[in-house]
């Protein structure tokens, strides 16, 4: 009988260089002309290059908010594919000026920007092969840091993180992927969460008050692994195994998870998407 394969999420990079044709060189880039182009925004005052971007909140018929982002690479890492090699760049970004250029700062309805860039060879630089420049993620204006390089597919690979926020009486974490889409040849960014709590009253049997209206409290905790053994849309799923609980203020209805696994498949042109069943959402 074959073993099962389950990868666990490991930081991979290797790479070597090659000479490249001297045809190309007159339409190769550097990794920062290429940043330059989708960060097209000097600052003075912050003296960072940049991007003026949705910031995650919103006002009034959820007009989104506009914040502009300082931007550095977070992760710059060199694969080697079955199509040849590969840069994989992770950028993040704060929330760092306004609109007209003058300093800003954050609140805590703000988020940060990531972004992420897969690079081939041209000539003697790079060139695009897929790019999603501006996404949300990290709380308080700030991006989201530290991502790390995991395979997503037999050539494919991606950059995962968690991204955990606080409001009132709730608490949750949620893993974020970001992976290259063959079918739309863009960056899919994708949000599972990973963790949930809510609660408003400790003494309480379940930790939720009837006084509060709070109809379930909540602890569940989710752990990620690949599963390498499957292809499903030509991607690996995720398998994610769920343990905690989800109680009625008085403790009578409550649904307990021990080590429940979940499989969660790659759509094209989506992303990983959760089943309905999935305990948190």
């Amino acid at each position: 009988m074959a073993k099962s394969k389950v990868a666990k999420i490991t930081l991979s990079a290797v790479g070597a260089i090659t000479l490249m044709s001297l045809s190309n060189v007159a339409s190769a880039k550097s990794v920062n002309e290429i940043l330059n182009e989708y960060y097209p925004i000097y600052n003075e005052a912050k003296q960072c290059r940049g991007i003026i971007a949705n910031n995650g909140s919103s006002s009034g018929e959820e007009t989104p908010h506009q914040s502009g982002y300082c931007i550095e690479i977070d992760r710059q890492l060199e694969v080697r594919t079955k199509q040849g090699k590969r840069l994989y760049i992770s950028v993040i970004g704060d929330v760092a000026f306004h609109e007209n250029g003058a300093a800003a700062y954050s609140s805590h309805a703000d988020t940060g920007l990531v972004g992420m860039f897969v690079l081939k060879p041209q000539g003697s630089g790079w060139e695009v092969e897929y790019v999603n420049p501006v996404m949300n993620a990290g709380a308080s204006g700030a991006g989201l840091k530290d991502w790390k390089l995991i395979q997503v597919a037999p050539h494919i690979w991606g950059f995962i993180n968690i991204h955990s926020d606080s409001h009132y009486i709730q608490s949750f974490s949620e893993y974020v992927l970001m992976t290259p889409d063959p079918k739309s040849k863009k960056v899919i960014y994708s949000h599972i969460a990973a963790k949930a709590t809510t609660e408003n009253n400790p003494i309480a049997l379940s930790g939720c008050s009837k006084d509060r209206k709070v109809e379930y409290c909540t602890l569940l905790k989710a752990k990620l692994n690949i599963d390498k053994t499957t292809l499903i849309n030509g991607f690996y799923p995720l398998e994610i195994t769920i343990n905690g609980h989800k109680y009625n203020y008085d403790a009578s209805k409550k649904n307990t998870y021990n080590n429940q696994v979940y499989k969660i498949k790659y759509e094209p042109k989506k992303g990983y998407q959760v089943t309905k069943d999935y305990p948190l959402q």
